[in-house]
């Protein structure tokens, strides 16, 4: 019979934690800890099979071996959750694995704020939860496509809401620092965002933007900033 859990929060951009309850940290022991733990959370809505597990945390070992040291991961992990009250945080039910809590995630937040198109309120909100990339410190290859797609899709939204007017200056600025490679690689978005400091007039804004593209060009990407770009900016 499982138990009722209280709820779980995971962070998943930039770097994965957990955190309990009442806001506190949960630490695990071991990387594969954490990595069985998020790869639950992130397949949550599949099945996830044992030889899924193994494949995935112990790819290198025989079937008898990667089984045991799973098995062991699963134990870590439930030991370390029942410290804060989550019995049996690990349910093994009809060949499949699964958390036993509600979850609530930052990932789930930015997929809500994404569904509707970006205000100033919505990006700020955005910006604030976004710290990097979708499990980007902890570099899992299972979470690549996601990282990727998630990425792909806020470059759209801002690029709709500049366009659209729904985002002021001084946002659009704190947008521009947090993703400045993005800004500055990509042409579009980046002349997007001249335009809209060109037509308020502040050239200072324009000329430092412009100056930070072609040292970036220049030292990533080893060529120089299209001269037909910059000259729409002089």
């Amino acid at each position: 019979m499982m138990v009722e859990q209280k709820g779980i929060y995971v962070n998943s951009f930039g770097r994965g934690r957990l955190l309990n309850d009442k806001g506190e940290r949960i630490l695990l022991r071991t990387k594969k800890a954490y990595e069985l733990f998020f790869y639950l959370f992130h397949y949550k809505d599949e099945l996830v099979t044992k030889d899924d597990l193994i494949g995935v945390l112990f790819p290198n070992m025989s079937t008898e071996r990667g089984g045991s040291n799973l098995h062991t991961t699963i134990y870590q992990i439930r030991k370390e959750f029942e410290k804060h009250d989550y019995p049996n945080i690990i349910v093994y039910k009809s060949g499949t694995y699964f958390i036993n809590a509600s979850i609530e995630s930052d990932y789930d937040q930015v997929k809500n704020i994404l569904m509707n198109i970006l205000t100033e309120e919505s990006l700020i909100q955005l910006l604030n939860l976004y710290d990097g990339e979708y499990f980007e410190k902890d570099g899992y290859d299972w979470s690549e496509y996601l990282r990727n797609d998630i990425h792909s899709k806020i470059m759209l939204s801002v690029k709709e809401a500049i366009s659209l007017e729904k985002i002021s200056n001084i946002v659009l600025m704190q947008f521009l620092l947090a993703f400045k490679e993005d800004c500055l690689s990509d042409l579009e978005l980046l002349g997007t965002i001249l335009d809209r400091f060109s037509q308020s007039r502040d050239r200072l804004k324009v000329k430092k933007i412009i100056n930070d593209a072609q040292l970036y060009w220049k030292s990533e990407l080893s060529c120089s900033l299209p001269e037909e770009f910059s000259n729409n900016y002089q």
